[in-house]
């Protein structure tokens, strides 16, 4: 017959101390109908520099480009002919960015 003795924090030695002060037993669930939990919580510390929620999948699935791309297929129309195709633009607006404007505008879409 072996008997595992169980090695407790000075925290769940309180918090032990705290439950049977206000009439729990040892086995029994918390709350009025002693269904609740009947193990302790744990504590575990984070160990990684990022905020809770961070999903660190989410950079590789955000692609600048891809959105890039697709709003620049979405203004091309392709028409096509006897004598071949033609690309047409239907935004007939174009900009002139100097390249400090350009820079500030791809930095914008960066991940961090």
């Amino acid at each position: 017959m072996s008997v595992t003795l169980e090695v407790k924090s000075h925290g769940m030695k309180f918090a032990e101390e705290q439950l049977l002060k206000h009439g729990w037993t040892q086995g029994k669930g918390l709350g009025r109908k002693e269904n609740g939990i009947t193990q302790a919580l744990r504590v575990t510390l984070k160990q990684d520099a990022h905020g809770v929620g961070h999903d660190p999948a989410k950079e590789f699935t955000n692609h600048g480009w891809n959105e890039l791309f697709t709003k620049t297929a979405a203004n091309l129309v392709v028409e096509t002919g006897q004598d071949g195709g033609q690309i047409r633009r239907l935004s007939t607006e174009t900009t002139c960015r100097n390249p400090g404007q350009q820079s500030e505008t791809l930095s914008q879409n960066k991940i961090k």
